[in-house]
């Protein structure tokens, strides 16, 4: 696995066992789209498994990056990722997702949000519910799902604006709405 794009383009990134990174295609077409906004931004990384996205946004110009991923050996991978690209720009946080996403606030906001769940995962309500709360206003927030699950279309002030398959995978991207129209 290697970092497609920025200052660390081509630099290689360790896998934890049991991990299913988000692909260089769909990387490619995330920061294709986010072009405008990756540079100088807070960027948020949940089931972030090797750091692929969270460490992509921190080549391409995001001011900061949370990488969070629950506890475990897969903490390790990360961790040595982090280091060996860059010194100073990331942050690691071991949170239960997405049951423990309050104990994320204070730590942004957050401008962009990159969610990574397991393909079996059903809690898009509460994943969707908790990072409304950590978004910036107007924030941006991508989940990247097997094309076979449909996320909700709204969400309290979470509303989808794109959705895009890459084979078995599908990346929904919401917006965070801080003045709703009734």
């Amino acid at each position: 696995m290697r970092i497609t794009g920025g200052r660390y383009r081509g630099k290689v990134l360790k896998v934890p066992p049991g991990v299913r990174p988000t692909g260089a295609m769909l990387r490619e077409a995330l920061f294709s789209i986010w072009r405008n906004e990756v540079q100088d931004a807070a960027f948020l990384d949940l089931f972030a498994g090797s750091g692929s996205v969270g460490l992509e946004a921190l080549s391409r110009g995001a001011r900061r990056v949370l990488l969070v991923d629950r506890q475990g050996k897969g903490l390790t991978v990360l961790s040595q990722n982090c280091r060996s690209l860059a010194e100073e720009g990331w942050q690691i946080q071991a949170v239960d997702l997405p049951q423990e996403l309050a104990k994320l606030c204070g730590t942004g906001p957050w401008d962009l949000v990159f969610a990574d769940p397991p393909y079996e995962f059903f809690a898009f309500d509460s994943l969707l519910s908790g990072v409304q709360n950590l978004l910036a206003n107007s924030g941006l927030l991508a989940i990247e799902h097997s094309t076979r699950q449909t996320p909700p279309q709204k969400s309290g002030l979470l509303e989808a604006i794109d959705r895009r398959e890459y084979g078995e995978s599908t990346m929904t991207i919401y917006r965070k709405d801080p003045d709703p129209a009734d």
